[in-house]
């Protein structure tokens, strides 16, 4: 289900913001994209540390990457009900700041985890 931006101010009652994620129950996560150096490491390596990163916090992650051109995109939130906050999204830019096989990263802002808006 898909709303537009009129539909989503519309008033409902407490149970159905909580069923669609609405409002005081909205879910926040973030969109993120890391290069990495393939003389350093190789991918599926990098992919294994990022999920034994990840998986520990709680989060999960939709994505993938791309072998030529060495990256990985997607987006990431939290593995059960709740938001990533600001805190989270700056200890991923750590944690991916701190791997010297990481060439560059790009973290978008926090963003709806139900509706969007994603980068494609």
């Amino acid at each position: 289900m898909t709303f537009q931006p009129s539909e989503l101010g519309k008033k409902r009652s407490r149970r159905l913001r909580k069923k669609l994620h609405l409002d005081e129950f909205q879910e926040l996560g973030l969109h993120l994209v890391f290069t990495i150096e393939p003389s350093e490491v190789d991918f599926e390596e990098v992919l294994d540390r990022w999920l034994e990163y990840i998986e520990p916090q709680g989060w999960i992650f939709g994505g993938g990457g791309s072998l030529s051109g060495h990256e990985i995109s997607g987006y990431l939130c939290q593995s059960a009900k709740g938001s990533l906050t600001e805190s989270d999204r700056k200890e991923v830019a750590n944690w991916l700041t701190a791997q010297p096989w990481v060439i560059e990263h790009r973290l978008a802002p926090l963003s709806d985890a139900w509706y969007g808006p994603w980068e494609e």
